[in-house]
């Protein structure tokens, strides 16, 4: 009779576990109360920037505006673990993106929440396509004259980092392991100086977000060499990519996206992923965010998760092979 009791117990634990069936989710009533937006940067950033403007036409949906609250601190783990720890009902939201799968490989062994299991993704919101430019007296146009001359220059090629370890860095190392090419990596503390010592001629390359060089690659100030995601940028329609140019298993981008409790019922889930989808598409905000540099994707949840899988998978890859470390 011990057994069957215990058994009996088990199993009721095991159904105060189980997130609500869509029974017993009224979404039709979301948010009941007022909904809590973290972002996991200061006010300013682009990350800040983008929450604040979809937040804005939210209210206008949902009848009362959001909270957006600045949770800064270690690399953004702060902000995702409130979310990931917190209640399951939808009420509390964190934006994050690539930096979801980068933080759970860097960072997994310190964090008291393993990011990729316990976060759900609500939207992958916005990406930014990267792209490869070097300063016009390198003398290459090309993917191919790039490569030989990496080559022939054998790990001498200096290439500027925005941040050590972030997919501006993890693309370079994955073009070098995909097409046994070397390079000096040079970190600097963000976009702006690696691009300003490129434009002086002090390194050769970058690879960074294409908004932040776009304005000099029409000025003829830095030769694009392709850009990282599957297909072109409208902003540079003649700028082919990677994978154009032969190099079939490159696709890097930095995405920005919203999240939730894993445990958040799916019904919930979809409803959220439905509000936030029509705010990203409204035009005053998709005109916006274009206008910054933004590609608005609006996605499903299943196919946000995908996207943090994946990345997941292909940053692991190429940071073990790497022998990749933060500062």
């Amino acid at each position: 009779m011990n057994g069957v009791f215990s058994l009996l117990a088990g199993a009721a634990l095991a159904l105060t576990l189980v997130p609500a069936s869509a029974d017993e989710v009224d979404v039709s009533k979301y948010p009941q109360s007022q909904v809590r937006i973290v972002v996991t940067s200061a006010a300013g950033a682009s990350a800040d920037a983008l929450t604040r403007t979809v937040a804005r036409e939210l209210g206008k949906i949902w009848g009362k505006d959001p909270i957006v609250e600045n949770v800064a601190g270690s690399n953004g783990n702060i902000g995702l673990e409130q979310i990931a720890q917190g209640k399951p009902d939808g009420l509390s939201i964190v934006v994050g993106g690539d930096k979801v799968p980068l933080n759970a490989i860097f960072f997994g062994p310190e964090l008291k929440s393993d990011l990729i299991k316990d976060l759900s993704t609500v939207t992958k919101a916005v990406s930014n396509p990267q792209i490869l430019v070097v300063r016009p007296s390198l003398g290459v146009k090309n993917l191919d004259e790039y490569l030989k001359l990496a080559r022939e220059k054998n790990g001498q090629l200096t290439v500027g980092t925005p941040s050590n370890g972030g997919a501006h860095h993890i693309g370079h190392e994955l073009l070098g392991q995909l097409t046994g090419t070397k390079y000096t990596f040079i970190p600097y503390k963000g976009g702006a100086p690696a691009v300003t010592d490129l434009l002086g001629g002090h390194i050769d390359a970058v690879i960074i977000t294409l908004a932040a060089v776009t304005e000099h690659v029409r000025a003829g100030r830095l030769v694009p060499i392709g850009v990282s995601t599957a297909k072109r940028s409208a902003a540079l329609p003649d700028v082919p990519t990677f994978q154009e140019q032969g190099v079939k298993d490159f696709n890097i981008e930095t995405w920005q996206g919203f999240f939730v409790s894993a445990k958040t019922p799916r019904p919930l889930v979809e409803k959220i992923n439905r509000d936030f989808v029509a705010a990203l598409n409204a035009p005053e905000v998709k005109s916006f965010l274009e206008g910054q540099g933004f590609a608005v994707v609006a996605s499903s949840a299943e196919e946000g998760d995908a996207t943090v899988r994946r990345d997941f998978e292909n940053y692991s890859r190429v940071i073990k092979a790497a022998n990749i470390k933060l500062d």
